[in-house]
């Protein structure tokens, strides 16, 4: 998850803006590309300086007070320390991790448990991957009694038909209910995959994949959830301590 917390530097960009705009108006011209704006935060003599996110990936806005130019990207002081990096370490960690989470929220997954347990847990899982089947037996007892709600986002990257098997799940009238017989009945039954795969159902698979990717998870079950103090924590894999994720 780190990758999600460093700012984008692949080199100072310096514009310069036409004719005499405020410092408002180049704001709004960086939000309209995609930039946040989170926090101002103290900048060299002359400049106006932000911390903020673009697609959840952080950096530093400078916008000199002479309305003229903005630097967006990394700024380091006479002794070679990155200001851009202690500024985002400070204000941005929690504001992109709820990004993130509101992302994760937004994004099409299973329900597995009831809807006002009061832990919930995103995983990433595949039909063919039996660790997520692992991880699903595992849980039983923590959603069963109300204590813990899984969502599963469901991607297909283990087999050539995992796709068309989450295809299937996803067109499906009762998705939870399917997705619960599945795996109560794993020895028993498999998931058929779906003869064709309409476009919208496409595009959210797509889109389930890319969240497992950019957050830079690279196998299933992957997982994401907030502790009991609220922070946001993640693992891959079986989980080897699982009150680490259903209790602590």
């Amino acid at each position: 998850m780190n990758h999600m917390l460093k700012p984008l530097f692949l080199g100072v960009l310096i514009s310069s803006c036409a004719g005499s705009i405020s410092a408002n108006e180049i704001q709004k011209k960086l939000e309209k590309e995609g930039f946040e704006f989170v926090k101002q935060v103290p900048a060299p003599e002359g400049l106006i300086g932000w911390v903020g996110h673009e697609d959840q990936y952080s950096n530093t806005v400078f916008i000199s007070k002479d309305q003229k130019y903005y630097i967006k990207g990394e700024l380091y002081n006479a002794q070679g320390e990155s200001l851009s990096n202690q500024y985002i370490e400070t204000h941005m960690k929690k504001a992109i991790l709820d990004d993130v989470w509101k992302t994760l929220e937004n994004s099409t997954w299973i329900q597995d448990g009831k809807k006002d347990a009061p832990r919930i847990v995103y995983v990433f899982s595949d039909p063919n991957c039996p660790y997520c089947h692992k991880f699903w037996q595992s849980a039983r007892p923590w959603v069963e009694s109300g204590k813990v709600q899984l969502r599963h986002i469901q991607v297909g990257i283990i087999r050539e038909e995992s796709r068309a098997q989450v295809a299937s799940l996803l067109l499906s009238k009762d998705p939870e209910a399917m997705f619960y017989d599945i795996n109560l009945n794993k020895a028993k039954k498999s998931l058929k995959p779906a003869a064709g795969i309409p476009a919208a159902i496409a595009e959210k698979i797509d889109l389930n994949q890319s969240l497992m990717e950019k957050y830079g998870f690279f196998s299933t079950p992957s997982m994401a959830w907030r502790d009991s103090t609220g922070t946001f924590q993640s693992a891959q894999g079986m989980p080897s301590d699982l009150k680490a994720v259903f209790e602590k």
